[in-house]
């Protein structure tokens, strides 16, 4: 995909040495130097909807996945969507990617992600002020179990409805 962008070159470089310092920190498992890339008050909404407050919580949490859950993974950003430059201090960035397991070579449509960041720069750098990563799941416009998903939506709000109907 093409990025779309207001941005030029400098702003650019400048997302693409963040985006790239984010991995370099996560393929270490090294949550406070991940986290060190994200304002002091940053807000962080993991891809299932938890939101992780501030640069140590996002520290913090890290830490721990990278030991547990995310032992070992890898991130990938596979691309960046969009830059859309708000104003000279401020970006916003969408773009995707995915953490791999070792024994995953690239990243599927099961594991893809979507991340929309919005930026500030501090200095001659960015940081992350707010980041969301959910998972990039199509909405199925047709076929056969679009159907009947459709049906069933719609009789149980025809249902809900005739119920709240005085009587």
């Amino acid at each position: 995909m093409q990025t779309q962008t207001t941005a030029g070159p400098a702003v650019l470089e400048g997302v693409r040495t963040l985006l790239d310092g984010l991995s370099e920190h996560w393929n270490a498992a090294d949550g406070a130097g991940y986290a060190g890339l994200f304002t002091p008050d940053a807000a962080y909404v993991q891809f299932n909807g938890v939101v992780l407050e501030g640069r140590q919580e996002i520290a913090d949490t890290h830490d721990l996945m990278f030991r547990t859950m995310l032992y070992g993974t890898r991130l990938v950003c596979e691309d960046i969507e969009s830059v859309r430059v708000v104003d000279e201090h401020t970006a916003v960035v969408v773009s995707t990617g995915a953490a791999l397991f070792p024994w995953q070579r690239e990243v599927t449509a099961k594991r893809r992600s979507r991340q929309t960041l919005v930026l500030v720069r501090e200095g001659d750098r960015w940081t992350v002020a707010s980041f969301h990563n959910g998972r990039v799941k199509p909405f199925p416009a047709s076929g056969p179990l679009f159907a009947v998903a459709a049906k069933a939506v719609r009789l149980r709000v025809d249902r809900a409805l005739r119920s709240r109907q005085p009587r």
